[in-house]
């Protein structure tokens, strides 16, 4: 009887740690949220600050506006959703467009992030040596658009799916844009305008439909991408499988629950090697 109030108890503690789990909520916003030049950040207490490294702690709805040089921007697998109409979830142009004289904003890493709903899911204008990684952009009009930006955007290791206009465009850029090991579903072209042709590799596009004779991930054949004969570029070492996305929610929401049916785990065991014991 005692073993059987301890097995009751701790599945009454855990499904109160299920139900305190606190719901993922939205952070709303009355306009879009600041990452400032000195480092503050306005709009949310969803971002968390150490040093030069920012990181989510929560959903968070209205875009993203970066305002600093050299930083992270680490998702931690939460999710930025549009409030009031935001046109761009995480945004690089400094505001340029309305002050030409803010500094243009460079170094930037954006990681670990689920962006859905927005115009366009990362806007890169006039910025340089950015990276973007693991990061799931998806449902946008345009997943990632780079527009005159002078030097390299490393983009790796994403999965952008439904992105109605085009997953990637560059325009009026320079430098060496390179995009490798990411997964393309549904969208399976990259625009460029007047701009070199960027380093596409080893990326998966759901509509390549190659074979794969050595198994070693790699199809056989490259995949040739563009709307028209004018905009065709190719991938040489099309992957065979998609790039593993960043998990939907935060591992440690789990963490009550593993914890939990350990414990209950270890108390049944332990009650059913009694019962052998007393039976022997």
């Amino acid at each position: 009887m005692g073993e059987q109030r301890v097995a009751i108890f701790l599945m009454l503690i855990l499904s109160f740690m299920l139900v305190s789990i606190p719901q993922i909520e939205l952070m709303k916003a009355q306009d879009s949220i600041y990452i400032r030049e000195d480092g503050s950040v306005e709009g949310t207490d969803k971002i968390q600050r150490n040093g030069d490294i920012y990181t989510l702690i929560g959903n968070i709805s209205g875009g993203i506006q970066i305002q600093k040089s050299y930083i992270v921007l680490d998702g931690g697998g939460y999710t930025v959703k549009p409030n009031n109409g935001n046109e761009r979830g995480i945004d690089l142009r400094n505001e340029r467009h309305h002050y030409p004289s803010r500094p243009e904003i460079v170094n930037v890493t954006i990681k670990n992030m689920r962006i859905e709903n927005f115009s366009t899911g990362i806007e890169c204008v006039n910025t340089c040596n950015d990276t973007i990684i693991s990061n799931y952009i998806a449902d946008c009009g345009m997943g990632i658009n780079i527009l005159g930006s002078p030097n390299n955007v490393l983009i790796k290791n994403n999965t952008i799916t439904n992105c109605g206009y085009n997953p990637i465009s560059i325009a009026y850029s320079g430098g060496v844009q390179v995009i490798t090991e990411n997964s393309f579903i549904d969208d399976n072209f990259i625009i460029v305008w007047l701009s070199p042709e960027p380093n596409v590799d080893r990326n998966y596009w759901s509509y390549y439909n190659g074979t794969d004779a050595n198994a070693d991930g790699i199809g056989d054949t490259p995949y040739v991408y563009g709307r028209d004969q004018e905009t065709k570029y190719i991938d040489e070492h099309p992957l065979i499988e998609p790039v593993p996305v960043i998990p939907e929610f935060p591992s440690l929401t789990i963490v009550p629950l593993v914890l939990a049916i350990t414990l209950f785990s270890v108390i049944v065991k332990r009650k059913l090697c009694n019962r052998i014991s007393k039976s022997g």
